[in-house]
């Protein structure tokens, strides 16, 4: 996929494995006559990448999505911005045929083919009815169907499309800095890219073949076009393994991501497990606040208020700096005591968490006007609850 350069990328891991070059097995069959060329490469199941191997990942997509109707998608375009003057110039897909793995990449050779490269595209995902994408949704798959559009062609349609960038984003961005699919290849994959070609040259390279016709300089295109997609297939069969069961991954992960993800698939029981791990490695109040909503969160819809109360009494216990932070969880504290009944300890609550938060505001001339008027509204909340709490009281 053709991308800008990230300022935020992770180096490759030094003790990663060096990634299986592609096959030497690459068919290419020349359609000049119609402007378009056909580049197919087949991988088997025993084949290696990194510390994946292929039959390993199909299995474990197998037992989420139907690998029969699957196709996985990756572009090539002639600019970074999309827009009705972007060529989608490469169309690599992955699918399964006869127990192998095959990448077939649809080049365009002139312009004036972009017709017929879109027929033979439409013909080929037309068997599938689930699109697999890195940032697809955002990017590879708007410029097609524009191109399909402008050519008075309809595009095809999918019961089912997921975008790995959404839930690499969740399970490795704050681990590693980045969620580009070249720093996942090399770290979760374990096969670290050697002399590719980088995303952001492509559109150049592509651009100067058209003036030159030269159909050799577009070989490392071809190649990372093949590694993307191999790497996306992977990376899906990893998500796919980590969702399954996260305290079997193999690296580190993002924990409060992942127990977002389990979360949003019904497992909320994984999803605590994950909460808690992640609260265990979070030492930041502003991180902590976030997990603890979400771990209080997980505990009520699994029908365990009680837990949830104890998650904000534990951590009351264990942060007693006077913050902000200490001010947001006695105030739920404080709603936790009261829904129990203990009226006193609710009351106990609500009275620190408004005297932390008026000192605070007494030198709101230092704090940022947002930031006063977020600790404004809790302290409106505190002195709210104050007078529900003492009304009960009478």
């Amino acid at each position: 996929m053709t991308r800008a350069p990230d300022p935020q990328t992770a180096g490759a891991s030094a003790t990663a494995e060096r990634a299986t070059p592609p096959p030497a097995c690459v068919n290419r069959s020349d359609r000049a006559g119609d402007g378009t060329e056909v580049v197919r490469a087949a991988f088997g199941r025993g084949h290696r990448h990194g510390r994946c191997v292929v039959g390993e990942a199909l299995a474990t997509i197998d037992g989420v999505d139907d690998l029969e109707r699957t196709v996985w998608l990756d572009t090539e375009t002639t600019g970074l911005a999309g827009g009705t003057g972007t060529y989608a110039f490469l169309v690599g897909l992955a699918y399964l045929e006869d127990d192998r793995l095959i990448v077939e990449q649809l080049l365009l050779r002139r312009l004036s083919g972009e017709r017929h490269l879109l027929e033979a595209l439409a013909e080929r995902l037309g068997r599938a009815r689930h699109l697999v994408t890195f940032n697809g949704q955002r990017f590879d798959w708007p410029i097609i169907e524009a191109r399909f559009v402008l050519a008075r062609q309809r595009p095809a349609t999918f019961d089912a499309h997921t975008d790995l960038i959404h839930p690499a984003r969740r399970l490795w961005h704050r681990v590693l800095g980045t969620h580009r699919l070249s720093v996942l290849e090399a770290e979760v994959l374990g096969a670290p890219r050697h002399d590719d070609v980088p995303g952001w040259e492509i559109p150049g390279i592509y651009i100067r073949y058209l003036r030159d016709t030269d159909r050799t300089t577009l070989d490392p295109v071809l190649a990372h076009n093949r590694s993307d997609l191999l790497a996306l297939v992977l990376l899906h069969g990893e998500v796919c393994r980590i969702l399954r069961s996260p305290r079997d991954a193999k690296m580190p992960l993002d924990w409060e991501g992942a127990g977002v993800l389990v979360s949003r698939r019904g497992a909320h029981t994984v999803a605590i497990e994950c909460f808690e791990r992640a609260l265990r490695e979070t030492g930041g109040p502003a991180d902590r606040w976030r997990v603890l909503q979400k771990l209080a969160r997980a505990h009520r819809t699994t029908g365990r208020a009680d837990r949830a109360r104890r998650c904000w009494e534990t951590e009351a216990e264990a942060w007693t700096h006077p913050d902000r932070f200490r001010a947001h969880v006695l105030e739920e504290v404080a709603k936790a005591r009261a829904r129990y009944g203990n009226v006193a300890g609710a009351r106990t609550a609500t009275c620190e968490a408004l005297a932390i938060a008026e000192s605070f505001l007494d030198g709101a001339g230092n704090l940022l006007e947002a930031r006063s008027a977020s600790l404004s509204r809790l302290a409106d909340r505190l002195r709210a609850r104050l007078m529900r709490l003492r009304e009960r009281d009478w």
